[in-house]
């Protein structure tokens, strides 16, 4: 839906834009709370958010899916908010991963493309991807740590994402 909208906005259409930015500050939101709970400036990050998404937005490839863009701004944004504030960390999140899942890997054979993955990061996805494990039932089963199994899976979309873009270019 962001993708259609987006494509409307950059050809004029007004209320398009306007509700591009609306489902935008959904999602970015959830995105956020996630991240840093009910701070009490998550709406001071989700601004910054918007603002910066809008002031990017000749930045997206229109070949390209607007997720992966957008978590991407907001998760800049945060990370220099925590940088104002004094702390910095690392949150790994199941959902921008699914984003990306969904954004790059439509019409692709997900479970085809895990034999080119190191095996623990292949476990990862097929455990918490296609089997519908949470990270802590897949850490569980793996015997690894919440943590470490979270960053199999990131590391392991990231590496996907890879392959997937190397194969449409060539």
């Amino acid at each position: 839906m962001l993708d259609h909208l987006i494509v409307a906005a950059r050809d004029g259409d007004r209320a398009a834009y306007r509700q591009f930015l609306a489902e935008a500050s959904q999602r970015v939101r959830v995105m956020l709370a996630r991240k840093i709970g009910a701070d009490s400036e998550l709406e001071d990050v989700l601004q910054d958010c918007l603002i910066a998404l809008h002031e990017k937005r000749h930045t997206l490839d229109p070949g390209r899916p607007v997720g992966p863009w957008m978590y991407a701004i907001a998760n800049y944004k945060l990370i220099d908010h925590w940088r104002k504030r004094g702390r910095s960390r690392l949150v790994l999140d199941d959902e921008a991963d699914l984003a990306v899942a969904a954004d790059t890997f439509a019409d692709v054979d997900i479970a085809a493309l895990l034999g080119e993955l190191p095996d623990a990061q292949a476990e990862a996805i097929r455990l918490t991807h296609l089997e519908g494990l949470t990270s802590a039932e897949a850490a569980h089963q793996a015997g690894i740590g919440v943590s470490a199994m979270k960053l199999r899976v990131h590391r392991g979309m990231l590496r996907l994402k890879d392959i997937v873009n190397e194969q449409k270019h060539d």
